[in-house]
């Protein structure tokens, strides 16, 4: 069929090569001079495409095999090309991006310019590099690509070895934390039987070694690729919860105010509002034992499970925006009202860092959407009925022995209003949860004052403050709750 040469559209990705030649194209447009007749071209027409301008959700009609007669004959002022179809019917492109570069690769083994072996090497590791669950084989890809298996196999095995330990450290990871072998082959797209045998037989034997070898535990992590916290846990695992406070150079504090300026990042993601990592294992030194499980409802960049990961607790974490990096934090909505738990096995301990007001509405609106909104967005009215709704949910879903460790601060207007003239109606403060626990069937036991740095505020901050007489809020109180088996 003809096709108009100005509806074809050049993908770099789908194009095998690393630059089209000047030389061929030229030849092309002499030989066209000429009168020459030229074979078909191969083209696929695609939807859900990305244009060079970012313009997602796009129709296309991609060159499969020609780039070299297109441009000779774009070059030419020629205004139609002879054109044949991979598939007769549109293809979602992202879900076939691989093999539609399979088959341009392959056209171009067989007549044309042909793929040099550099070029061919490329798309191999290209693939294997976008294939972690090895859907294309060292077998397909040689066939594709027209060289042996061996050939193949020398190009992308350094890849597949950090995919396999990627994949390992994942499942070792989830198994940890409690997971069941059912729901991380589910989680994966692995068997059940593969990810058995992964949890039983891999082994991360050699870090006590590189330790000893002066390795710290960030070439530690990187040698394995495997996240920093999973490292961490690997090292720590058998010792006690006190040698663990130890290796990680971290005090263990006896009183009841804890002090911690800044987040341990070797523990959770850059994340609106993270927590320090120290007070999270104080939590679960006093209040859990090895082996409990912890329940995180909105654990946004991870920093309670991967505490638990270190200090052997499982925990099931939730959030409105999950990371794709971290596959412990699942999806969910939490609408108390509708009454939806998502978690069978009953917790021993709750923690629970929400939204401090309007505190980080902004940072976290642009992680939520109209449908699923964040609590930060709500009126004071519409948070404290959440919150609410919450405890008496939890209350309801927990076992006897659960405990709740809420972590929440005052909030008020103050940045710009004086002390004097600060309205309640625009502010929440400790007093209001405490309040909400009582009501919802929750004993408090314990009010830990976990302050926030004043260092985050400038001088020039500083003084505005003092000289509008504004008086600042730096606390921050951890209250740890007891579930009453009775109302009264």
């Amino acid at each position: 069929m003809k096709i108009n040469i100005s509806d074809l559209t050049w993908d770099r990705f789908i194009y095998p090569r690393c630059n089209k030649s000047q030389k061929t194209i030229t030849a092309y447009i002499e030989a066209l001079s000429i009168g020459a007749k030229f074979p078909s071209i191969k083209i696929q027409k695609v939807f859900n495409y990305t244009d060079a301008n970012g313009n997602k959700s796009m129709e296309a009609i991609i060159i499969l095999d020609g780039i070299h007669r297109w441009s000779a004959f774009t070059e030419k002022g020629i205004k139609e090309i002879t054109a044949g179809e991979f598939k007769d019917k549109p293809i979602d492109y992202e879900e076939n991006k691989i093999s539609l570069l399979l088959e341009s690769a392959e056209c171009n083994t067989s007549h044309g310019d042909r793929l040099s072996s550099s070029d061919k090497k490329r798309i191999a590791r290209d693939i294997a590099l976008s294939d972690p669950e090895c859907r294309y084989t060292e077998s397909s890809l040689a066939e594709k690509l027209g060289v042996s298996q061996q050939t193949v196999n020398a190009w992308i095995s350094d890849i597949r070895a950090r995919q396999r330990t990627n994949r390992a450290s994942i499942i070792i990871r989830l198994s940890r934390l409690g997971w069941t072998q059912e729901k991380i082959a589910e989680t994966t797209k692995m068997t059940q039987g593969r990810v058995a045998q992964i949890i039983n037989n891999t082994s991360f034997g050699k870090i006590n070694n590189l330790v000893a070898q002066g390795r710290n535990m960030e070439y530690i992590a990187s040698h394995y690729n495997m996240e920093l916290a999973l490292a961490w846990a690997l090292r720590l695992e058998g010792k006690t919860d006190q040698e663990k406070f130890k290796e990680l150079g971290w005090g263990l504090r006896t009183w009841d105010q804890w002090n911690f300026n800044e987040c341990d990042e070797r523990f959770g993601d850059d994340w609106p509002g993270r927590i320090p990592a120290q007070l999270v294992a104080h939590t679960l030194f006093y209040f859990t034992k090895p082996g409990d499980l912890v329940l995180d409802p909105m654990a946004g960049g991870g920093v309670v499970p991967d505490v638990c990961l270190a200090f052997e607790r499982k925990c099931h974490a939730f959030d409105l925006a999950p990371s794709d990096s971290r596959p412990e934090i699942e999806y969910h909505h939490w609408d108390p009202q509708k009454g939806t738990w998502p978690v069978t096995k009953k917790p021993d301990l709750i923690f629970f860092d929400p939204p401090y007001y309007t505190k980080k509405a902004k940072e976290y609106e642009e992680k939520a959407n109209a449908n699923t909104p964040s609590i930060s967005s709500y009126t004071k009215e519409d948070y404290e009925r959440f919150f609410k709704n919450f405890f008496t949910l939890a209350h309801k879903n927990v076992k006897p022995a659960t405990t709740l460790a809420f972590l929440n601060a005052d909030w008020r207007d103050f940045e710009s209003t004086p002390a004097l003239e600060v309205k309640s109606c625009k502010s929440i403060t400790i007093f209001d949860y405490h309040r909400l626990l009582s009501e919802t069937g929750w004993e408090i036991i314990h009010r830990i004052e976990c302050p926030l740095s004043s260092e985050r505020l400038t001088g020039n901050m500083v003084q505005n403050m003092q000289d509008k007489r504004i008086l600042g809020t730096i606390g921050r109180t951890l209250l740890i709750a007891k579930k009453v088996l009775t109302q009264t």
